[in-house]
């Protein structure tokens, strides 16, 4: 019986995360019907119903929302669990669940490929799986236990979460080919003239990236910002090592003259825990030794 309900939770989780029953099937690797019957099957045991289905798409009822929450903390504690119970046989095990920003792999001082590569290469049988979201997010989905590490740039602290920096991303001041600014000579930019040009800044950051400008787009991530930026109606803030395919084609240039360059400090961010399962302290570990010796 017990088997059965952690087959419904994980089910039900995985549609939620998904989106929905099309877009599940994949990840679960069951036919729609079949998913439609655990979903089923899982609201008769509970006695209502979790979630509304149909033309005008999948969503949660209330309790759905709240059955959520108490099934992925479940299956997080029973991963953890199954990692603990591996350490005992001195194999690796569980699983290891974490959150990064978007456009990271592009920079040469950010190696968590190379983190993961290290990590496993050592016998094991850890599941691993990675979100990209927006630090708001991140920080959201450690504090309910969805994810055990986060990798981003962080305006603000959560008491019950830990910082670890790691370095500072450099970001340049762009505009594209098509922008009013991209022909002329750095003496014909100056502050004031800047000023006159709309800029997209990270909406993430609670405040504008360049003090003075005022803002007239906000966005969620840093290929919304490329976007914008490309489009030639906004100027705006992008990481050196990722903007650098557009400056080499010749379509975006670096505005340098004025100061607007901005580091943008990186953390490692985890819940505060008085036991921390092994597979996390290994590839924290493997994340810290890589990038020592970057």
């Amino acid at each position: 019986m017990a088997q059965y309900a952690m087959k419904h939770m994980k089910t039900f989780c995985s549609v939620v995360e998904c989106g929905g029953f099309v877009s599940a099937q994949g990840v679960l690797g069951m036919s729609q019907p079949g998913i439609s019957t655990h979903i089923r099957d899982f609201e008769i045991r509970l006695g209502f119903q979790l979630c509304h289905r149909g033309r005008s798409g999948f969503t949660l009822t209330e309790k759905g929302l709240l059955v959520y929450e108490k099934c992925r903390a479940m299956l997080n504690s029973v991963s953890d669990f199954e990692a603990d119970l591996g350490e005992l046989r001195n194999k690796l095990t569980g699983s290891l669940r974490i959150g990064i920003i978007d456009n990271t792999i592009t920079n040469p001082d950010f190696p968590v490929t190379k983190a993961i590569r290290r990590f496993f290469a050592r016998q094991n049988d850890v599941l691993i799986n990675v979100e990209v979201l927006a630090p708001d997010a991140l920080e959201r989905e450690l504090l309910n236990g969805s994810i055990h590490l986060a990798l981003g740039p962080f305006q603000r602290t959560e008491s019950s979460l830990n910082y670890q920096l790691l370095y500072h991303e450099k970001h340049r001041f762009y505009c594209a080919r098509e922008h009013p600014l991209f022909n002329l000579t750095a003496s014909e930019i100056s502050w004031e003239s800047l000023q006159e040009h709309p800029v997209s800044s990270r909406a993430y950051l609670q405040s504008s990236d360049l003090p003075g400008i005022q803002n007239r787009a906000f966005v969620s991530n840093m290929e919304a910002q490329a976007m914008l930026i490309n489009s030639g109606q906004f100027i705006g803030l992008l990481p050196q090592h990722y903007a650098q395919q557009w400056v080499d084609k010749g379509e975006m240039r670096e505005i340098e003259h004025l100061n607007l360059a901005h580091e943008s400090p990186f953390y490692l961010v985890s819940r505060k825990s008085s036991s921390i399962p092994n597979v996390i302290k290994i590839f924290i570990d493997d994340l810290m030794n890589e990038i020592e010796s970057a």
